[in-house]
């Protein structure tokens, strides 16, 4: 018997089965099967449309669980997830204006309709929490605890390419749990491991806050596959706090091509974990939230990524500088951002041809260090007719006049010099 043969009973159960990301194409097979499979494409575009990209507090992850609990193929539609913590709603039970009694209500109303039994499968289902351990996550979900309702949501949404965790001076200690969980759980061919998809993640710290999520960071860096990490306000990162933390963890991933720590106080050792095992960093982005941490290092930090590495922004952020040393060895460099104090070694500023390789491309010098002779000096180092940069097209200056380009009118003065002169002179000028 051929497909076509089957009863519109059979085909409709068929059809219900049909996993997401296949449901369109199986709608276009046929007309019959097209007018079968309507609801549930119907079904299937709103669903995508809900969840591809989802923000949630503690209400609406619970919220979203039990969704799972009830349609356990609604977890594979999050591509994108941003949790948000707060310190004051850490539960359902916390004091609460009215707007957030309405979304806790509407929580149990949903809490009302799902079966135990369908909220421990689920929780069996990822496969990362062991048998004894189910009835305590079963409790703090009920309770509404986002600690635990944020680490179920990684466990549980198996095509999550991006995540955002916004930190409010709260210790996710159950998601850092579940990510190490995720680390160590053995491949199985027939369920894929959680988080495989995640390429993109990000911690991103309250201002003003005086303490710090110390492992998650690194953590979440560690995961195999991650392409973009991203961090920012991580303050408390000081260098005693990586005697005991990530000075014990294997290092970030080999597959991370970007990294971007804003306001960040991470000592040289913690960069040198971070970056030691990494083979492909194209882009890193690192300012300071104290002066001269560890950033005259910086070309051990990054002595893997010699060769990889395009683009380069340093800062302290805090006033305060440290000389860099040469970026000669950055063979592939072609748009850096440094603050101007840390070309300066001494009082005096350090040449272009020392510092810069020759792959450059656009330079931007930050901060109002720079006075008018070292304008003039790295001026000269990098638009003399000698062609030391010959892919030097753009020299930024952005200090307290703004972001302005002291390059262009000498540029052009080169380009007209290297048409007119002739090849003797030139051999004779250098």
């Amino acid at each position: 018997m051929s497909f076509n043969d089957l009863p519109n009973e059979i085909i409709y159960q068929i059809s219900s089965r049909v996993q997401p990301a296949d449901l369109e194409n199986y709608g276009r097979t046929s007309h019959r099967i097209q007018n079968i499979a309507a609801p549930f494409v119907k079904e299937h575009r709103q669903l995508k449309e809900k969840y591809t990209k989802i923000s949630l507090n503690h209400i609406d992850a619970a919220k979203l669980f039990y969704e799972i609990c009830a349609r356990p193929w609604v977890a594979l539609y999050p591509r994108h997830l941003e949790v948000k913590s707060n310190r004051e709603w850490r539960t359902f039970e916390n004091s609460r204006n009215r707007v957030r009694a309405a979304q806790v209500e509407e929580a149990m109303v949903k809490r009302s309709t799902i079966d135990l039994d369908d909220i421990w499968c689920t929780i069996r289902r990822t496969g990362l929490i062991p048998e004894f351990d189910i009835g305590v996550w079963v409790h703090a979900i009920d309770r509404g605890d986002e600690d635990y309702l944020f680490a179920i949501m990684l466990a549980c949404l198996p095509n999550l390419e991006r995540v955002i965790v916004r930190l409010d001076r709260i210790m996710l200690e159950q998601v850092k749990e579940i990510v190490r969980m995720i680390k160590r759980q053995p491949s199985n061919p027939y369920r894929p491991k959680a988080l495989s998809k995640l390429r993109d993640a990000r911690v991103i710290e309250r201002e003003g806050s005086n303490t710090c999520d110390l492992e998650l960071f690194p953590l979440l860096a560690s995961l195999p596959g991650i392409q973009i990490l991203q961090g920012r306000n991580l303050v408390g990162m000081y260098r005693e706090c990586y005697r005991d933390g990530w000075l014990s963890y294997p290092g970030a991933s080999s597959t991370i091509t970007h990294i971007s720590l804003e306001t960040c106080g991470m000592s040289v050792e913690g960069l040198e974990k971070l970056c030691n095992s990494i083979k492909t960093l194209r882009s890193f982005k690192y300012v300071a939230h104290r002066a001269g941490w560890g950033l005259r290092s910086i070309v051990d930090v990054l002595k893997n990524a010699r060769g990889t590495l395009e683009e380069l922004v340093l800062s302290t952020g805090a006033g305060g500088y440290r000389f860099i040393g040469t970026l000669r060895a950055f063979t592939s460099l072609r748009h850096l951002t440094v603050d101007s104090g840390m070309l300066i070694q001494r009082g005096k500023m350090s040449r272009a041809v020392d510092i810069l390789p020759a792959s450059i491309v656009t330079a931007t010098l930050a901060g109002n260090s720079l006075t008018r002779p070292h304008e003039e000096q790295f001026l000269a180092d990098l638009y003399r007719p000698s062609f030391s940069f010959p892919k030097l097209r753009n020299l930024r200056v952005d200090d307290s006049w703004g972001l302005r380009d002291i390059g262009q009118d000498r540029l052009k003065f080169q380009q007209e010099f290297h048409k007119q002169a002739s090849p003797a002179w030139m051999i004779r000028y250098r």
